[in-house]
């Protein structure tokens, strides 16, 4: 599921995001103690007058998440630091970063995109 919403205009595919009721946009997320979406294009101009960026953030179901660390081939369940996702077993479960595909040995490293679930 998908919904356009306001962002900051640094925004890029893959970073996870969380809203701020200050500026009242969508900024990457510092970790998981508020809803999170995960952008799936980076920011747009939306509105060349008042400057307003827009990007599709992805609320629930699998999506293409940036990395923060490198990931465990098992992978496990999902935190956030920096508007990206790392591993962290004690997480409350807001989703769960999928184990590595079969025949891929490629490591997952810190930037690389990574499947995650969102719950």
């Amino acid at each position: 599921m998908y919904l356009k919403v306001y962002c900051s205009s640094d925004i890029k595919t893959g970073d996870v995001l969380h809203y701020n009721t200050t500026s009242q946009v969508w900024e990457r997320a510092t970790g998981i103690d508020h809803p999170l979406c995960v952008a799936s294009e980076d920011a747009v101009l939306r509105n060349v007058d008042t400057n307003d960026y827009a990007v599709k953030g992805i609320f629930a179901g699998p999506v293409l998440a940036k990395a923060s660390r490198s990931i465990p081939v098992q992978g496990g369940e999902l935190q956030v630091e920096n508007g990206a996702v790392f591993v962290d077993n004690s997480a409350n479960g807001s989703g769960i970063i999928c184990p590595q595909f079969i025949d891929n040995t490629d490591p997952r490293n810190a930037g690389d995109l990574i499947q995650v679930v969102i719950r």
